[in-house]
């Protein structure tokens, strides 16, 4: 399936203009009458500018299962070993079996991580000075026409009597100077007014915009350059036909171009330069036969161009396939598939599917960052048209709308829900994001990569996962602490499948408090905390000093964890490092 993608791609825009601009020089320029001359570099302006600003995308719909690599996680310390100290206060004594030294877990970045968002306000910056000078140009030639005297009307064309060296015309009005002979200002005239017949200055005016869209982009400069030279052998060739001397023509060019020029780039005047290709122009006769044989070469060149532009492009930027449910949803009831009886959460269940990670919470009140859930989540994954779970079963829903859909489930043993029968419809409607609970993600999925802070990073619990008397045994439970700046998230989590992405559990978020040997987590009783080094933290209640301590390590984020905190954020709110 393709598509196409909004954004800017500078890149192909170059490579393209590049291209059709030697099409251009190799086989139009100077061989092919100046009329499809034009026409070509107009064609090729536009093509460029659509390049730089959209590009063609191939979705990639996954067949196979994707496959994901857990890592098991490596029991650095042995069993806590509790001493009595000579003040009569349990400490732990910590046996350390790390294979690698513990490092601080510091986000590094590069210099430029943000140079295509830099280079993305540099070329709105140049489309705003490019336009703007545009502006400069009209308003500097209205100027220019109200200090002129207006010697009368030549077809509905506005003439002017100006007493400077240039002979020009934009919009419906030419302007003449007084210091020629009358041979000469005839010559003038007429040079003009198949300017301004032929729209000249419109399409001056509407390849400037285009080339401020790409002021970046040496070859859109050459063309807008060339465009303003066949204009110029467009004009050249209807005056001869009107059977003047060319001779006499040719010499008042020359003479004209001796004088100086106009700042104005969308001006049509007289005696532009390059004479001499004028001059050359004028005196070949085009054979009819050999310009629609270059004209059909051009464009089957241009169009090859422009398919190797777009066949690059979707290779190089292959897309997965949206997901149809992606975004945040809430739910309205649950029933049993058999029953029309709705039944309503007794709190509020929240899901969140991104590309190949369903994620759902259900809590019943929060306080700002305060919020004490459960979850459970699992890979969905898009192959063809079908989601299909962790498993790979297809997964059945439908839309009620746009904003709602329903879902059809088995209800498996391990599984608690309202309903009792064994087919069970959800019912979901989409949500706004929510700002904080975005922040709370945001904070914690950011975890593993901090600025060094004393507490931040992701830790295990060793007390609850490591058994002391069977270190080999895992049943997939594990206990984390998360920390990011102030904000912690405690989470009680339980893989359910070894081979499959599927997960459940319970959390609580809140605000990490220090103060002397004491650390609060939300509204919880403090504890007393010690870190034997900076990769382990040991804490218990501070009411009672006979009380279980619970020993954590900092570790780096599981492969699980980081799909789970992805869930909630599609790429317009988040992009993974």
């Amino acid at each position: 399936m393709f598509t196409v993608e909004f954004g800017l791609f500078p890149l192909v825009a170059i490579v393209v203009g590049a291209l059709l601009t030697l099409v251009f020089f190799s086989v139009v320029r100077l061989k092919c009458s100046a009329r499809w001359a034009m026409g070509f570099i107009f064609a090729a302006m536009l093509t460029v500018t659509v390049c730089s600003l959209v590009s063609p995308v191939r979705w990639v719909e996954f067949d196979t299962p994707v496959e994901v690599v857990v890592e098991p996680e490596e029991t650095m310390l042995s069993p806590v070993k509790v001493v009595e100290a000579e003040n009569g206060v349990a400490s732990p004594m910590l046996k350390l079996k790390a294979k690698a030294p513990v490092t601080n877990h510091r986000q590094v970045r590069p210099l430029f991580h943000d140079a295509s968002q830099l280079f993305g306000w540099l070329w709105l910056a140049g489309v705003v000075l490019m336009l703007s000078s545009m502006v400069w140009q009209c308003s500097r030639l209205f100027l220019m026409k109200r200090r002129q005297e207006r010697m009368g009307d030549v077809d509905g064309i506005g003439l002017y009597a100006t007493g400077g060296t240039d002979a020009y015309s934009f919009g419906r009005s030419v302007f003449i100077p007084r210091m020629f002979d009358d041979e000469m200002r005839r010559f003038m005239l007429l040079h003009e007014l198949q300017h301004v017949r032929h729209g000249h200055f419109f399409w001056l005016c509407s390849l400037q915009v285009l080339l401020a869209f790409n002021w970046y982009n040496p070859f859109c400069w050459l063309l807008f350059r060339e465009m303003r030279l066949q204009q110029e052998l467009q004009v050249d060739g209807d005056v001869i036909r009107q059977g003047i001397d060319r001779t006499a023509y040719q010499y008042s060019l020359l003479r004209a171009s001796l004088q100086s020029g106009s700042p104005v780039w969308i001006l049509s005047a007289f005696g532009r330069k390059p004479i001499t290709q004028r001059v050359a122009f004028m005196n070949r006769e085009l054979n009819m036969r050999s310009n629609v044989r270059r004209s059909i070469l051009s464009s089957v060149l241009a169009l090859g161009v422009l398919s190797l532009a777009v066949f690059v492009s979707c290779q190089t930027n292959e897309k997965e396939k949206e997901h149809p449910l992606m975004g945040w949803w809430k739910m309205d009831f649950t029933k049993n598939a058999d029953s029309d009886t709705e039944l309503y959460p007794f709190g509020k269940q929240i899901a969140f599917y991104n590309y190949d990670t369903f994620l759902t919470i259900t809590y019943r009140a929060r306080n700002g960052m305060s919020l004490a859930f459960t979850f459970s989540a699992e890979e969905t994954r898009l192959q063809g048209d079908t989601l299909v779970d962790a498993l790979g079963d297809p997964m059945r829903y439908e839309f009620v709308d746009d904003d709602t859909f329903q879902n059809l489930w088995h209800r498996q043993p391990y599984q608690n829900a309202m309903p009792k029968g064994p087919e069970i419809i959800d019912q979901w409607s989409r949500i706004p994001v929510d700002d904080e609970l975005l922040e709370l993600f945001g904070c914690l999925r950011k975890a593993d990569h901090t600025d060094g802070g004393k507490f931040d990073g992701v830790w295990l619990s060793l007390t609850n996962t490591v058994s002391p008397t069977d270190p080999d045994k895992d049943d997939g439970r594990r206990e984390y602490l998360l920390v990011s700046d102030s904000l912690f998230l405690s989470l009680n989590y339980h893989r359910q499948e070894p081979k499959a992405f599927r997960a459940a559990g319970s959390g609580y978020s809140g605000v990490l408090k220090e103060f002397g040997e004491y650390l609060q987590f939300g509204d919880m009783a403090p504890v007393v905390y010690s870190m034997p080094d900076a990769g382990h933290l040991v804490v218990r209640d501070a009411t009672n000093e006979h009380a279980t301590q619970h020993v954590f390590q900092r570790i780096d984020m599981p492969t699980d964890l980081k799909r789970m905190f992805m869930a909630p954020f599609t790429h317009e709110h988040f992009q993974l490092q």
